[in-house]
């Protein structure tokens, strides 16, 4: 299987701002680590993977495939509002594996994004 390059994105004033699973990791790797209720991450109950269209089987199996592989030593990363950077897949490990909480970091503040494009929707 081809690892593609990660991303995360949020659109912010009319503008997606993107960044790079890497520069997230980096920007996050001297925060301090915390248990935070799955319960209070938003994310987890919203289609943060398959966009408008229905996923199909293979797009589900490919996701169970990669929450089943999810490493739950590596803390989740929230933006400094709480939102879910970085880490959906081992939230759901975590849950599936009948957990309350799950290991994140926060940022104070949230890093520049890598790049921006106006948004389209």
């Amino acid at each position: 299987m081809d690892k593609q390059r990660e991303t995360h994105s949020r659109v912010v004033a009319g503008v997606r701002e993107f960044w790079w699973t890497e520069s997230l990791w980096a920007a996050a790797e001297s925060l301090s680590v915390v248990s935070v209720p799955i319960a209070n991450i938003a994310e987890f109950d919203q289609n943060c993977w398959f966009g408008d269209t229905p996923p199909t089987c293979r797009e589900v199996a490919e996701h169970a495939r990669r929450i089943e592989a999810a490493d739950l030593s590596h803390p989740v990363i929230l933006n400094s509002s709480g939102g879910l950077m970085d880490g959906g897949h081992r939230v759901a490990r975590a849950w599936l594996d009948g957990r309350t909480e799950v290991d994140a970091v926060q940022f104070d503040s949230d890093p520049a994004p890598d790049w921006r494009v106006p948004d389209v929707r």
